[in-house]
């Protein structure tokens, strides 16, 4: 049985005026009364007023399933917001929106839904950005940047010692009894490494994220030319 407050003649003048106010669409999805069936959503409510008591601006026009949406009976697809995501290493992860597996996980947040945990495709749509999908390309390229550096012709190998140059720093590798050691512009790390592939990797990653730069303008190291200021 239809609610009866929804069948009054107050109400459904009401409701019609709100719905042609919007032009006849869903104020969130943009659909048309063609292709779904259009309500009214009070965006407040006020004790005591009944339905059609009620300012323009406080109601919207919404389609069904965009209705259920703000009132949490289904999980909307917008209000979304991007918090941080995480590398699972593998396809271990299971998006939560829609089942897929998943090596980056993107932890998405709504103030009514609380958190859910997403894989790429479903984190652009539900936050209407690409903040998944820039974040995975600039994966991508970075680990095409640390490949071609790992695998350039550039290095030259003397001995046990290999040798390259990256942005003006020289960058020497130096095997002593199966263990590699780095050091670059001059500077040997107190790390030791299992692999020449493991030291080359860690070479690429200080520069390309800048941190050999930060560490030589803390310990006033001096820079190459490229670095340093005109005067």
């Amino acid at each position: 049985m239809k609610n009866k407050k929804y069948q009054g003649e107050a109400w459904k003048s009401f409701r019609g005026d709100i719905i042609e106010s919007d032009g006849f669409i869903c104020s969130h999805c943009g659909r048309n009364s063609f292709d779904v069936v259009l309500q009214v959503h009070h965006t407040k409510y006020i004790k005591g007023r009944k339905l059609w008591e009620y300012a323009g601006e406080d109601c919207i026009t919404l389609c069904r399933g965009c209705h259920a949406m703000e009132h949490g009976i289904i999980m909307p697809n917008y209000g979304w917001e991007y918090i941080c995501d995480e590398d699972l290493g593998d396809l271990i992860g299971e998006c939560e929106r829609c089942g897929n597996n998943m090596r980056y996980a993107f932890h998405i947040y709504h103030e009514k839904w609380g958190s859910l945990q997403v894989g790429r495709q479903c984190c652009d749509n539900l936050t209407d950005s690409l903040e998944a999908s820039n974040h995975l390309e600039s994966i991508r390229r970075f680990e095409s940047r640390k490949q071609n550096f790992i695998k350039s012709s550039k290095w030259k190998d003397i001995g046990n010692t290999h040798i390259i140059k990256k942005n003006l720093f020289e960058i020497k590798v130096e095997e002593i009894d199966k263990i590699y050691y780095l050091t670059i512009h001059g500077k040997r790390s107190t790390k030791q490494y299992h692999s020449l592939y493991e030291a080359k990797s860690s070479a690429f990653e200080v520069l390309e994220n800048g941190k050999f730069i930060d560490y030589c303008l803390k310990h006033k190291i001096p820079l190459p030319p490229k670095f340093m200021k005109k005067e």
